[in-house]
C-alpha cells in the first residue's frame, strides 16, 4: 500500500487502476520510475498502463532513464513496454478538449511517446 500511495496520480475504472502517473518536475525521474517498477513487482498480474509526466526540456532524460537495465529485468515484461512519456504540453492540450469529462482513458493513446532502443 506505501508504493501505491506514493504514486501521484492513479486513474481508476470502477474499483481498478488503469493508469498511473508520476509527475516530475523538481525531484529525481529515477525515483519515479522506481515507484511504478515497484509497483509492477508487488502486483505481478496488474496490467496498467504508466506514465512519466515531465517538461518538454527533460525528455530525454526521461526516455533515457526508462531504457536503464534494471528496469528491463521485471518478472513479465520491460519497464519501457509499459511506461510513457508525456510532456507537460500534451496535459495543457488535453485539458482543453472539449469534451474530455466523457473521454475514457485511451485519449491519452494520442499524447503518449514511447521510449524505443534507437530513440536518443
Amino acid at each position: 500500500m506505501k508504493t501505491i500511495e506514493q504514486i501521484d496520480v492513479l486513474w481508476l475504472k470502477k474499483r481498478s487502476i488503469v493508469r498511473a502517473f508520476e509527475v516530475e518536475h523538481t525531484t529525481s525521474i529515477y525515483s519515479g520510475l522506481l515507484r511504478m517498477a515497484d509497483l509492477i513487482a508487488l502486483q505481478q498480474n496488474i496490467k496498467i498502463k504508466l506514465h512519466i509526466v515531465a517538461p518538454a526540456v527533460r525528455r530525454d532524460k526521461v526516455m533515457q532513464e526508462i531504457r536503464r537495465p534494471v528496469f528491463s529485468m521485471l518478472e513479465d515484461r520491460e519497464l519501457s513496454e509499459m511506461c510513457t512519456y508525456i510532456s507537460y504540453d500534451n496535459v495543457k492540450e488535453l485539458a482543453n478538449l472539449k469534451h474530455l469529462g466523457r473521454m475514457t482513458d485511451k485519449v491519452l493513446d494520442d499524447y503518449e511517446e514511447v521510449s524505443e532502443a534507437d530513440d536518443s
